[in-house]
């Protein structure tokens, strides 16, 4: 609990306490994989990018936003990818609240064609 004490418009003191207790949402997301790798696609109303933080620590990449500093809403998601992702190509991009993360699959576990010599 956070207390704040003030002085309302008659000049008294009030004071008031606040739950810092935010209430964590999950929100919705849609997961495509192609051959090269993998897109989440996920709803953040009300969220700028300096309230998103995105970190990959392999094998889990987290995603934590808040809409304001005020807000005692919190959205979280975690997603277990395994290792075969190139963490230098995640990118990221936030538009009218929809956030796009693609992941590019590592070269080792992207499909390749083989080329067949005559003998």
């Amino acid at each position: 609990m956070e207390k704040t004490a003030f002085a309302n418009q008659n000049g008294a003191e009030v004071e008031q306490t606040r739950d810092l207790a935010a209430q964590r949402v999950s929100p919705p997301v849609d997961i495509f994989e192609n051959a090269d790798g993998f897109l989440i696609v996920a709803d953040l109303p009300g969220v700028e990018p300096e309230g998103l933080t995105i970190e990959y620590n392999p094998p889990e990449l987290r995603v934590f936003a808040r809409p304001n500093e005020n807000s005692e809403l919190v959205f979280e998601r975690r997603f277990e990818l395994g290792s075969g992702i190139d963490s230098e190509s995640i990118q990221a991009d936030l538009s009218r609240g929809v956030l796009r993360i693609e992941l590019k699959k590592s070269a080792a576990l992207r499909p390749r064609r083989i080329n067949v010599r005559a003998a």
